[in-house]
């Protein structure tokens, strides 16, 4: 029901413009049912018909629901044309006078008509036009701005239409004509009557069409009762007009038969209407109990999922401090490992041979591949808990960079493949945690040497508005285009197999850019399978303001100005 009170401006503009053009159709081809008036009543004449047309098209160019400035300009102008036309009619009444203007339109046909002023719309259809003609103009305005110009405008109209259709059924002339010689038709009041209706219903923030559109007990008395309250009236004049005619009845007792069916009428309606109340108040009630227990379910949802979200919260916090303190724990007996295979090297303990010293360097080299291992962990577990501090210090980028080149070119030396570090051209200053950044390189580095059997490992190393740049570009397996963000989740390998050829804990990449976050820069990678991958680290040369900046000490080695190393 409420979707069609939402079409009913369309319908009702499209029905009178329909009924406007059957009318001039009917004058064209000069029809005797649309020239000749009906019996006590006038014809539509053809400016009306015109009338009809353009209004019509107006109400259903405002009852669109997605609408252009173009759409609304040519409804305006429509508008705007039929209110020309019932301004023109009321001056030449007022005026008196006949210039002509009514005759435009099939001239010589119209003569012929017995109204007077010929072809003329009669007063009461011309101002009852001018009030549609003003309301259609204000249709834009008030659904912009919730207003009421345009039911204000249409009401008079719409009343006056409604009087002339009462006259034509109780045959009062005096209520659809104001002279003798002209009057408005009974078509032209119903083509009023529906174009009235349809601008009322125009506006749907205010007035008669928020009671219409109303889901609510309102919108349903109202959707109910008026029809009832407009209809019950006039069929139970016409039944008493008609049963008086045909001699049923008296005048006497045909008032109180009319004033008895009236209160039996409107006694129903009443009832009818609370009955239609309750149903409409009970199914409220319902609906509110549904909507309490639905909301009582959500809210049991989400407490329990905010609890799920804690107790996971808990879980990964206890994850991590377990991380930490067993890797705090695997160091100590990991540094006495490493501290008595020192000694045995050096010969403390007594002489070794060849044999033992080969041996005791693979328990060094295993002993310091574990502490790598326990060290990244340790890492990741306080960026993850975000427990890591930062030690801001001025340092040079080429040694920094040289030192983890230094670190992992026993690993490009191992697989026999090229290996070649391109530096600053000039050194220069850098602010930032040494540790960190050296942490980084060595990851970013020793990943691309490990996954590289062929080729070389390149890395690059620029500035550019304040920014660091350093690219590691290894001609290795390459990473595919679906796993090229997974590579920096926390213990995500390209090889995933128990058979994988390559070692570590999978938190490198995840650890060296949460590092760089958290430095102010970041770590991106692009790669091709079989072509090789390039990661890029980019950290700002300056610390932010306030922090306060410790100097590092240059190293002594590499002596000089660092330009490239080619390993």
């Amino acid at each position: 029901m409420i979707g069609f009170f939402e079409r009913v401006p369309i319908i009702a503009g499209s029905a009178v413009a329909i009924l406007g053009a059957i009318a001039l159709a009917g004058w064209a081809l000069n029809l005797p049912f649309v020239t000749t008036a009906t019996t006590g009543g006038y014809p539509i004449l053809p400016l009306m018909a015109l009338c009809f047309v353009l209004a019509g098209g107006a109400l259903t160019m405002a009852g669109r629901p997605h609408r252009t400035a173009n759409t609304d300009a040519i409804q305006q102008t429509l508008a705007a044309l039929v209110a020309t036309i019932a301004g023109v009619t009321l001056y030449e009444y007022l005026r008196g006078s006949e210039s002509g203007f009514d005759l435009l339109l099939f001239g010589d046909r119209l003569r012929r008509v017995s109204n007077y002023p010929p072809g003329r719309i009669a007063i009461n259809s011309a101002g009852s036009l001018l009030l549609f003609a003003l309301a259609l103009l204000s249709i834009p305005h008030d659904q912009r701005k919730h207003d009421l110009r345009a039911q204000v405008f249409a009401t008079p109209g719409l009343l006056i239409a409604l009087l002339a259709i009462l006259g034509y059924l109780f045959g009062v002339k005096g209520m659809n004509s104001l002279s003798q010689w002209s009057g408005m038709a009974l078509w032209t009041a119903i083509g009023q009557l529906i174009l009235g209706v349809g601008i009322l219903v125009a506006v749907r923030e205010r007035g008669v069409s928020v009671l219409l559109l109303d889901e609510g007990a309102a919108g349903v008395l109202t959707r109910r009762l008026l029809p009832a309250a407009l209809f019950a009236p006039i069929v139970l004049g016409v039944i008493r007009i008609v049963g008086e005619s045909a001699g049923f009845y008296e005048s006497e007792f045909d008032a109180s038969l009319f004033a008895v069916a009236s209160i039996l009428t409107f006694v129903g309606l009443v009832l009818w209407s609370a009955r239609v109340l309750r149903n409409t108040d009970k199914e409220r009630v319902d609906l509110l109990a549904l909507e309490k227990q639905a909301r009582a379910h959500a809210e049991k949802a989400r407490s329990e999922a905010e609890g799920a979200r804690a107790e996971a919260e808990r879980a990964n916090n206890s994850k991590t401090d377990f991380l930490a303190v067993m890797s705090h724990e695997l160091r100590t007996p990991l540094t006495a490992i490493m501290g008595y295979e020192e000694l045995l090297s050096d010969g403390i303990t007594g002489p070794v041979t060849e044999l033992q010293r080969q041996q005791l360097g693979r328990i060094n080299a295993s002993a310091r591949h574990l502490l790598g291992l326990i060290d990244e962990i340790l890492t990741f577990a306080r960026v993850d808990v975000g427990r890591e501090r930062i030690r801001w210090e001025s340092m040079s980028v080429n040694h920094t960079l040289a030192d983890a080149a230094a670190l992992v070119e026993p690993m490009a030396a191992a697989k026999s493949i090229d290996f070649v570090v391109e530096l600053l051209d000039e050194d220069q200053a850098m602010q930032t945690d040494g540790t960190k950044l050296r942490q980084m390189l060595v990851n970013l580095l020793s990943n691309g040497i490990k996954f590289t059997e062929n080729g070389e490992v390149r890395v690059r190393c620029s500035e550019s508005n304040g920014i660091l740049e350093v690219r590691i570009a290894d001609t290795g397996v390459g990473i595919a285009a679906e796993n090229i963000e997974e590579v920096f989740e926390p213990f995500w390998q390209a090889e995933q197999t128990a058979t994988r050829k390559t070692g570590g804990t999978g938190l490198g990449l995840s650890v060296t850019r949460k590092l760089a976050r958290l430095l102010g820069g970041d770590v991106t990678v692009a790669s091709r399978v079989g072509m090789g991958t390039t990661f890029l680290l980019m950290l700002p040369m300056k610390a932010p303001a306030g922090e306060t900046i410790r100097r590092r000490d240059t190293p002594t080695t590499p002596t000089g100005p660092v330009h490239a190393l080619h390993v």
